[in-house]
């Protein structure tokens, strides 16, 4: 293999590629192509001298893409497009149009609704799932204000007053005011990065 004829590009590449792994490949073929033998230019690489020469093969080959990593194929995900879309139509609606004794989904629940549709997989591949198309656990809040009597809410808050100016009950007024304006509208428990909020 004769590499003497790549030493003006194997320079220019380690100098000016984007890519630090790219650069420091074409450092090592470098060196072989100026002479050092493969055992010792892949020590001063740091790798074996088998890698060297592939990349050296392979430059010789695609020139510098050779000195590129390989796509990695990895492992193809659990959940499929079709159970992504079970989990982002399961989440805009509510549990109880599932059959789910419950109002708020769980992980425990969503991993239960997939297997009930033949995608058997563990919780964290379910929550790294949700992770994965933007969504993010917020703890539901409610507002209970259309269940309150308004008479009776200012009947209590008269009687709170005249407890307090009597020093019955001291600093009262942060608790009375949080638990008189607490809000009513239900928060859902799973939304996308970025959304407001509200209830669809």
């Amino acid at each position: 293999m004769d590499l003497t004829l790549h030493v003006e590009r194997l320079r220019a590449i380690s100098r000016t590629d984007p890519d630090p792994r790219v650069r420091h490949r074409a450092d090592g073929v470098l060196l072989v192509a100026n002479g050092l033998p493969w055992a010792e230019a892949a020590r001063r690489l740091g790798c074996a001298p088998t890698s060297l020469r592939t990349w050296a093969l392979r430059l010789l080959a695609e020139g510098r893409e050779g000195l590129a990593d390989r796509p990695r194929m990895g492992r193809p995900p659990k959940l499929d497009q079709d159970a992504r879309a079970l989990l982002e139509t399961a989440l805009a609606a509510s549990p109880l149009d599932y059959a789910y004794p419950v109002t708020t989904w769980t992980i425990a629940d969503l991993t239960d609704l997939l297997a009930r549709h033949g995608w058997s997989v563990c919780r964290t591949t379910v929550f790294r799932t949700l992770w994965a198309l933007g969504y993010r656990y917020r703890r539901p809040r409610h507002d209970l204000r259309h269940r309150q009597d308004a008479d009776a809410v200012d009947s209590a808050k008269q009687v709170l007053k005249e407890l307090q100016k009597r020093g019955l009950l001291p600093d009262l007024d942060f608790a009375l005011s949080m638990w008189m304006s607490a809000t009513s509208t239900r928060i859902p428990t799973w939304q996308r990065s970025g959304s407001d909020g509200a209830v669809p």
